[in-house]
């Protein structure tokens, strides 16, 4: 549990981070109401991003590009059934921000996935935020 001792400035941009995450959640949902699937897949993913980020920092790996951010994700992925199954759509509607390709049922089948993953993201950050909490 060697995490429990992350810096200061660490704990911070985990922080930071999250609160990211619930920002771009809210943009999210705001895009994906209007129908603005294209610009709702950019939130969608910056909020996967900004989860794996502050997740790597437990881990002690600076996640500064996306290959890196996908890595960390395979490897969570190895345990955690709801990050497998929501892998593949999010980098799916990671591309759909540059390529607009998705309509509304394609996005629909994608972001449930993905919304799953961000839950499970989520549920992880939220425990090692609570250990150190209670350790503190």
């Amino acid at each position: 549990m060697w995490w429990l001792k992350l810096p200061l400035a660490e704990l911070e941009e985990v922080l930071r981070r999250k609160s990211l995450a619930d920002k771009y959640y809210e943009n999210y949902l705001e895009h994906y109401h209007r129908g603005e699937y294209s610009k709702a897949s950019e939130y969608l993913w910056g909020v996967v991003n900004a989860l794996t980020y502050a997740l790597g920092l437990f881990y002690g790996k600076t996640l500064g590009d996306h290959s890196k951010v996908v890595e960390f994700l395979n490897m969570l992925a190895s345990e955690h059934k709801d990050i497998a199954e929501g892998l593949k759509p999010a980098q799916r509607v990671h591309a759909n921000f540059y390529h607009d390709f998705m309509d509304k049922d394609l996005f629909d089948d994608d972001r449930l996935k993905v919304e799953k993953m961000i839950n499970k993201l989520a549920t992880l950050l939220t425990q090692k935020l609570e250990e150190i909490a209670s350790t503190a």
